[in-house]
């Protein structure tokens, strides 16, 4: 492999890689504008059950969840491929941890049990700017409290 072609690679896998933490970031400090600008204009989050498209459809969902909710979505196994210079595909898994309250919560929330461990399979492309964006988000439990 030519050197120019291993680091396109390498910054390409280094997005990717950004983009998945930075989603879940963004989800855990309840930032639901940064979790729906995450999503490509036609990109779909299987989600719950339902096919979410594109960011006002995410925003939207995610303006359901209760105010009191806090998560902790801890990334694990994270491995890019990339396709092309414009596309990856990337698989993973996410130990869970919830707490929902009355209120937003101030300071540490209790800690319980894990509320799971799903397996994620993501397909990722390079926006215009260079950002990596998600077209599908996918998982699926693996443990469930």
């Amino acid at each position: 492999m030519d050197i120019p072609h291993a680091f396109s690679e390498l910054q390409a896998v280094i997005g990717c890689q950004q983009a998945i933490h930075r989603f879940y970031a963004a989800l855990d400090a309840s930032d639901m504008d940064a979790v729906s600008l995450a999503m490509a204009e036609d990109g779909v989050w299987h989600r719950q059950g339902q096919a979410l498209r594109g960011p006002a459809s995410v925003r939207a969902a995610l303006a359901q969840r209760p105010a009191g909710r806090r998560t902790a979505h801890l990334v694990q196994n994270l491995v890019v491929d990339v396709i092309d210079p414009g596309q990856a595909q990337a698989q993973f898994m996410t130990l869970v941890y919830r707490h929902d309250a009355d209120a937003p919560v101030t300071g540490a929330a209790p800690l319980g049990a894990p509320l799971s461990i799903s397996f994620h399979r993501e397909r990722l492309v390079r926006g215009d700017s260079g950002v990596w964006q998600f077209v599908e988000k996918r998982s699926e439990r693996r443990f469930a409290s």
